[in-house]
């Protein structure tokens, strides 16, 4: 049999074939009720303005000293480790902000402040593009000490 003729029997299959599928938005997961003994806590929330509005003034990181993550602002990512010394000790004279290197292997990142929201950031972003960082980019970092990401000598 000749390819077109196959394929002029296998197309009305495949067409008829198909079927309209209805998806069942109704369901809702939070009534399985199968979350046992876990701490979490789910709530329907009709309106996001009045959640917000009911939230007050309550801060979400009360229970903890320091926000688990921070924005800092990357300035270079080098393989060399004496170019990565050299662009901190600029850093360090360049800005007022915390200046840190971390060592991924094999990059060291040269990252400067310490940042709670992405806005101050970018802000941050744009004196580090005005002092010469062309390059540089906000990054969401997880929150760790500066001193254990120092360059040892």
């Amino acid at each position: 049999m000749k390819p077109w003729a196959l394929i002029s029997l296998l197309i009305p299959l495949l067409v008829l074939g198909q079927e309209q599928v209805i998806l069942d938005e109704s369901f809702d997961p939070t009534t399985l009720s199968d979350w046992g003994d876990t701490q979490v806590r789910i709530e329907r929330v009709e309106s996001l303005s009045e959640f917000i509005e009911g939230m007050g003034d309550q801060d979400l990181f009360a229970d903890e000293e320091e926000p688990p993550f921070v924005f800092r602002v990357q300035l270079a990512s080098t393989k060399d480790m004496e170019q990565a010394k050299t662009i901190e000790e600029h850093a360090l004279q360049a800005f007022e902000e915390e200046v840190i290197v971390h060592f991924d292997s094999p990059f060291y990142k040269i990252r400067v402040g310490k940042m709670n929201n992405r806005e101050d950031a970018q802000n941050l972003q744009q004196r580090a593009i005005e002092t010469g960082y062309r390059r540089s980019w906000v990054i969401r970092t997880v929150n760790a000490p500066a001193e254990k990401d120092r360059i040892e000598e």
